[in-house]
């Protein structure tokens, strides 16, 4: 039994990469079993830094740490990344689905117009995911689809997400044994309250901050592509760096509150295989 798990992802206090729930791209790293062969447990963890939108939108950066983990019995896995932990509660290698548990990250002192606002504060929320996984003989390569949504139940009632993730990862040992390139395209898509909450301007926004006041819909809010590289320093140890582009779409776009349209990401990150 082979039990393909992802070592390195993006940053935990964001969602690919500028979204506020949404799991961000990260490299597949295979471990079939352990060293010993006849163990059903693989796990992992890493840690790192990376640079991000201060929110979803803006123009200027903040230097957040990265931390993400996960650790496998045969098929069942509890994962952490992108601010969600989540639960594969499916006994099978290709399928996995099952709860998940959420943050999102808040909106405060900013460098622009928004520092106005009444401050998002962080929010927690609680949904799940359905996944599909293929691994190839060499489990180095594999292929994944995943889609998950989230709705907020505590703190900022800001309404449901829904995220769709495709990543092909493929080893590329042309420039050296252990490196590993993947590949990720997602979309995003929020709720009306979702949208009002982080992209709408309310009067009394509007009176504080000069914006116009704004009334966004629901939509899809967010397109975005990945690379990331990993390379293996030995069985247990890695390097990384990861690089994300996502275009903001519709009401999001045209917000007030969105300075630039284009959200960009980068970290560096080291990870620690069982």
């Amino acid at each position: 039994m082979q039990i393909a798990w992802r070592a390195l992802a993006l940053a935990a206090f964001v969602s690919g990469a500028v979204a506020q729930t949404a799991s961000t791209p990260a490299s597949d790293i295979p471990a079939s079993e352990t060293p010993e062969g006849n163990s059903n447990w693989a796990g992992y963890a890493s840690l790192g830094a990376s640079l991000i939108p201060e929110y979803e939108g803006a123009s200027a950066y903040v230097l957040m740490p990265y931390v993400e983990g996960r650790l496998n019995y045969k098929n069942y896995y509890a994962r952490f990344e992108g601010g969600a932990l989540r639960f594969n509660v499916i006994d099978d290698e290709a399928f996995h689905a099952g709860p998940l548990i959420g943050f999102r990250r808040g909106r405060g002192n900013v460098y622009n117009a928004v520092r106005a606002f009444k401050h998002l504060d962080d929010t927690e929320t609680a949904g799940g995911f359905v996944e599909w996984e293929h691994v190839a003989d060499d489990p180095r390569s594999g292929e994944t689809v995943y889609l998950a949504a989230d709705n907020a139940v505590y703190g900022e009632k800001g309404g449901w997400q829904l995220t769709l993730r495709g990543t092909a990862r493929r080893p590329i040992e042309v420039i050296n044994p252990g490196f590993i390139v993947s590949l990720t395209g997602d979309v995003s898509w929020v709720s009306r309250p979702f949208a009002r909450k982080y992209y709408g301007v309310t009067p009394a926004d509007s009176a504080a901050s000069g914006l116009a006041p704004y009334t966004p819909g629901d939509g899809f809010n967010r397109v975005g592509a990945a690379l990331s590289v990993d390379q293996f320093l030995s069985r247990h140890f890695s390097i990384g760096a990861r690089a994300y582009y996502g275009r903001m779409l519709g009401d999001a776009a045209s917000s007030p509150v969105t300075v630039s349209s284009n959200q960009f990401f980068a970290g560096l990150v080291a990870g620690y295989v069982l």
